[in-house]
């Protein structure tokens, strides 16, 4: 049982969620990502202007909120090493960045109308909101 200062295990990570999205969305990570395609966390670290390591614990709460996917290199991308590369899904595109009709979001749109029942736990409290 918790008393009313504890949170349960579930609580805390969707609130370790919540915080992490929200730094992304202050710091315009997801449209670092949006803008770039699947890159790899040393090609976000550049992008995004951070350190490698700062821009890994980041990506790793993301990938453990299912926010992000990871995703095999691309053939001929930069990722042709075997490094995984991260992809933001295009349902979570207009949730992550404040959607006001842009032309730029319509297949973001049309995937979030198709695969909202598919949209990670975190993101569908979102919606709910």
């Amino acid at each position: 049982m918790f008393t009313i200062t504890e949170q349960s295990p579930a609580e805390s990570r969707r609130r370790r969620d919540r915080a992490s999205i929200a730094v992304g969305r202050e710091r315009g990570y997801y449209r670092v990502l949006f803008d770039s395609g699947p890159v790899t966390v040393a090609e976000f670290a550049r992008l995004a202007g951070m350190p490698e390591e700062r821009a890994a614990a980041w990506i790793t709460e993301q990938l453990d909120a299912e926010v992000l996917r990871s995703v095999p290199s691309s053939v001929g991308g930069s990722g042709d090493d075997g490094e995984s590369e991260l992809l933001l899904p295009g349902e979570h595109v207009p949730i992550l960045l404040g959607d006001q009709g842009e032309a730029e979001f319509s297949g973001a749109r049309a995937m979030l109308a198709e695969r909202r029942d598919d949209v990670a736990p975190v993101i569908a409290a979102m919606l709910r909101t």
